[in-house]
């Protein structure tokens, strides 16, 4: 024990880079309990929009006996070699697989942690992916390894001698948090290469099954024991409070990994209900998946469309039930987002904690329509409170930048180009009185580069003063109807200059 303290100590530095905030932890910690008090909605988890299968009206499971079958199992132990659970995970999967290819544990980061604990020692190299969970290195380091995350096309292409050094590879198929997918030709091409330099590699395939299970790994364990497949219960059927999951290895791997395992992870009730519902009817191709999969495309598509159209976020592209939103363009950073959102009963992720403690990226879980709509109408909300303080930090910069003339902004691929010209000092970027029409301000009407009519402030320098844009500005801050405040400014400052 005084050897894993030492370890983790040694690291410490290391960990700061994926957890650099303990109070951002915490905040998030009790932003999820407080929201439980009020009517909240979670966007923060990558679970099954459709809702959980238990609510699903067109299938045959019966919750209230199943709960009532596992009632009769809490007073003993549970067998630890789950036998049906591991059948029924090889029956979900297909792909010829069999019960003794079936590592069965608590949750993801059991089975990481396992495989991680069978493989490595201290000083060995861990690659993954970045960004990725902060899991994957915290539960790597725990072990003494030293982690190097790469980007995902550097890691699968990846020199062999560097592939060689490593003992592990962890990624996740599709992507956390960012949501792509790798097909399954280029990453068993990577697979057989790890293979050859005895390099384990463990993919996370926690919400495949929500996007294209096709491209699937599982079918490749077969005589390869550098090779394990992770599956989550609770992701893709939404029942996170079930703790369950399993892995999928080689018959040779498996056995060695459920000696090693910890017995009797899996309490009785989530064992009789996830061996039910992967019992389903349909397995992988069943109704609630094809529905689920159909809503995961359409509200994606949806979200993108809406959220990246009306406030110009910049969402990335996505094969998952979640998307990574980059915020570079807002004036807010994503801890201050996600705790506005959370104020108002809203979790989304925070993924600075992803991205070694940049604060310039959330993760939005996918949800039905009318709460995808809710959340817009939340996120419009809290841009429309913050705006006003924000906007008048960034502008009093810009005035004193412009006074001193040493930041001009000019904007050449402002879609009004050249309404101002190349060079010119945009202070308001643009103008606030845009048009105004008024040619006694040195205004005209001109052809811009777009071939539109445009009303061009070239000649015009008023806003460009310093005293009279703080002048506006301090009229534009004031409460009240900004139509109002807009006129009001052109009345006591422009017009009497006229």
């Amino acid at each position: 024990m005084e050897e894993k303290r030492a370890v983790f100590k040694e690291n410490a530095h290391l960990i700061a880079q994926y957890h650099p905030d303990i109070d951002v932890l915490a905040d998030e910690f009790c932003a999820k309990a407080d929201a439980q008090k009020i009517n909240s909605i979670d966007f923060s988890t990558r679970l099954n929009p459709l809702g959980s299968v238990f609510n699903y009206k067109q299938n045959d499971l019966d919750l209230n006996g199943l709960i009532d079958a596992a009632k009769k199992q809490i007073g003993q132990y549970p067998d630890s070699r789950y036998l049906e659970f591991r059948a029924a995970a090889a029956e979900f999967i297909g792909k010829g697989l069999t019960s003794a290819s079936i590592v069965p544990g608590n949750g993801i980061c059991e089975i990481i942690r396992l495989v991680l604990g069978c493989t490595l020692e201290k000083g060995h190299i861990v690659l993954t992916q970045f960004p990725s969970s902060p899991e994957y290195a915290l539960n790597s380091m725990l072990f003494g390894a030293r982690v190097l995350p790469l980007p995902p096309h550097e890691l699968l292409l990846t020199e062999d001698d560097v592939l060689s050094c490593a003992q592990v590879v962890l990624l996740s198929n599709p992507a956390n948090p960012g949501g792509r997918l790798i097909s399954r030709k280029e990453l068993r091409h990577f697979a057989e290469r790890c293979a050859e330099h005895k390099t384990m590699l463990i993919v996370d395939e926690s919400c495949i099954e929500l996007c294209d299970p096709s491209q699937t790994l599982a079918g490749y364990t077969f005589g390869n024991d550098y090779l394990v497949i992770i599956r989550s219960i609770a992701h893709v059927f939404s029942i996170p409070g079930l703790k369950a999951a399993y892995a999928i290895a080689s018959e040779n791997l498996a056995q060695y990994l459920n000696n090693a395992r910890l017995p009797w992870s899996i309490g009785a009730f989530s064992d009789v209900l996830c061996t039910a519902v992967l019992n389903m009817e349909g397995g992988i191709n069943s109704r609630y998946l094809e529905e689920s999969r159909q809503l995961v495309q359409s509200q994606r598509n949806y979200l993108i469309n809406r959220i990246g159209r009306i406030y110009g976020f910049s969402p990335q592209h996505s094969d998952a039930n979640y998307l990574l939103v980059d915020l570079k363009d807002l004036f807010m950073d994503s801890h201050t987002l996600a705790e506005s959102l959370a104020s108002k009963g809203f979790l989304i992720k925070d993924c600075s904690s992803f991205f070694q403690a940049e604060k310039q990226f959330v993760r939005i879980g996918l949800r039905i329509q009318e709460d995808n709509d809710i959340l817009l109408r939340a996120i419009g909300e809290v841009l429309t409170e913050t705006s006003k303080e924000g906007a008048r930090e960034r502008l009093e910069v810009a005035i004193e930048s412009a006074a001193a003339g040493s930041a001009p902004a000019s904007r050449g691929t402002c879609q009004y180009y050249p309404c101002h010209f190349k060079g010119q000092d945009c202070t308001f970027c643009f103008c606030p009185f845009y048009a105004c029409e008024d040619e006694r301000t040195g205004g005209k009407w001109i052809i811009a580069s777009s071939g539109n009519k445009v009303w061009s402030c070239e000649n015009c320098t008023y806003i460009h003063q310093s005293r009279l844009s703080r002048q506006i500005l301090d009229l534009l801050m004031e409460d009240g109807d900004t139509e109002y405040n807009i006129q009001k400014a052109w009345s006591l400052v422009i017009k009497p200059l006229l």
